[in-house]
């Protein structure tokens, strides 16, 4: 969609975008998302596709219309300025969900940075056809579907409060007033009056959220929840995140974000024997070891907020239709484009090594070098995590002898390079007896993925004076 000055989204502090490259000449772009970090120079990211980065920063003219009593807020600009709180990569076009009509989803989420204003990040990333959101509602939640009362808030967009997002986009919210403390459950309400096949969505998400029936209407605003009488995926227990990728807070300029990037490890996933199967264990509970390490932080009074950028069965160098972009592809959306980042911690590769086609160790080197890079280059201060061990699960291109020695390789150059810090995670959960399997202790039971005391050790394994 070419573009040339229109409003699109907002800017820190809440005011109108309008495009206009710094060059003066009104030039068409390809319109995909706004940026989330406003952080110096004021600059918007441009990019158009399914995920696919054009890897264009463009700086704009902003135009500020404030008034009342958000001008006053947003007034002290230079004291405060926008962080994430949380997020969610998109990963896919919901495969279970053929399509939502005329009904209302209700997701729960916990953000790991407490604050008073919010803003709300929506997605059509994998999206065929722009997308028409009638409503969208932000709330406390009471337990269940059901709402705290008098906590519940409309969300807007230029004002308005419908919402279309283009293909392949992603729209960031107006500010929205509402209190809330780090791990206070927070509920978003997003009802669709027409008809929207396969939305974007977050597949594994570890958290039970909600669903009214087709043709139900809308109850956004309903604060009982009676109406969300189903769950919002069918099979396994995770109920998808539809649209919702990220939520930011408003945050004093000492407060920055961590970005956690990886795959089902960093997701939080926990299994059964075979590998496949999503098990009950863990779920709800906010387990996942960037939640911990957003406990830790807490703890220990840092000023930083950690955003989950993990995808089940992400890898470093291939896209998936259901395990998203590869990490190389999503680095400039799902990282550095976070509000407020300063570090980032990437965890990736395993699936580069278990699934077909499999990547050598000196690709999977190569693409994380390429990470370090680029991250570096957006003046990001990156950590590289080993990739934890595998031995003894059923799927043998993960845990058989020669993935395990392609995964020591790889944990060999990262322990051995130069180029930056490494949280070992590898060490903080493998069995000392039997360095190539997960510890008893932390094995969720399929010998790959991790229990919640083992994602609790990840989370433990990271220093935080690394993180600035």
């Amino acid at each position: 969609m070419a573009v040339t000055g229109r409003k699109y989204g907002n800017d820190r502090d809440g005011s109108h975008v309008v495009l206009v490259p710094s060059d003066g000449m009104r030039s068409s772009v390809q319109l995909g998302t706004v940026s989330r970090r406003f952080e110096t120079g004021w600059s918007c990211l441009l990019t158009a596709g399914h995920g696919a980065v054009q890897g264009v920063k463009r700086r704009v003219a902003l135009v500020l219309a404030l008034g009342g009593i958000a001008g006053l807020f947003f007034a002290s600009a230079a004291s405060a300025h926008w962080v994430g709180t949380w997020s969610a990569s998109p990963s896919d076009a919901s495969p279970f969900v053929p399509s939502l009509s005329d009904q209302t989803v209700r997701m729960v989420v916990a953000p790991h940075f407490g604050g008073g204003w919010v803003r709300v990040h929506l997605s059509n990333r994998f999206g065929t056809s722009p997308v028409v959101l009638d409503r969208v509602e932000i709330a406390l939640r009471a337990g269940g579907p059901a709402l705290v009362p008098g906590s519940r808030r409309a969300v807007r967009f230029g004002g308005r409060r419908v919402v279309r997002i283009p293909t392949g986009a992603d729209v960031v919210s107006d500010a929205v007033r509402l209190r809330f403390a780090a791990f206070q459950d927070l509920a978003v309400s997003v009802y669709v009056a027409g008809s929207i096949a396969h939305p974007t969505e977050h597949l594994v998400t570890r958290q039970t959220s909600y669903l009214t029936p087709r043709g139900s209407g809308d109850h956004a605003s309903d604060r009982i929840g009676e109406a969300f009488t189903g769950l919002t995926a069918a099979g396994g227990y995770s109920t998808g995140w539809y649209f919702l990728d990220g939520i930011d807070v408003r945050a004093a300029r000492n407060v920055g974000a961590v970005v956690a990037v990886g795959d089902s490890i960093t997701d939080g996933f926990e299994s059964n024997e075979n590998a496949l199967t999503e098990s009950p264990a863990g779920l709800n509970q906010n387990g996942r070891w960037p939640d911990d390490l957003a406990r830790r932080l807490l703890r220990a009074h840092r000023q930083l907020s950690v955003l989950n950028a993990g995808i089940s069965g992400n890898r470093v160098l291939s896209g998936n239709p259901l395990f998203g972009p590869s990490a190389l592809a999503r680095l400039q959306r799902d990282v550095v484009d976070e509000a407020g980042v300063r570090d980032v911690i990437v965890l990736e590769g395993i699936n580069d090594i278990g699934l077909s086609p499999s990547a050598s160790p000196s690709s999977i080197i190569g693409g994380l070098k390429r990470i370090v890079l680029r991250l570096r280059a957006a003046h990001l201060h990156v950590l590289l995590g080993t990739l934890t061990p595998a031995r003894g699960t059923p799927l043998t291109s993960y845990g058989g002898v020669t993935a395990n020695e392609q995964r020591e390789q790889v944990n060999h150059w990262i322990r051995s390079q130069h180029m930056v810090q490494v949280v070992d995670f590898d060490k903080a959960v493998r069995d000392p007896r039997h360095p190539d399997r997960l510890s008893p202790r932390y094995d969720d039971g399929d010998h790959l993925h991790l229990s919640l005391a083992g994602y609790r050790a990840m989370a433990a394994a990271v220093d935080l004076a690394e993180l600035r």
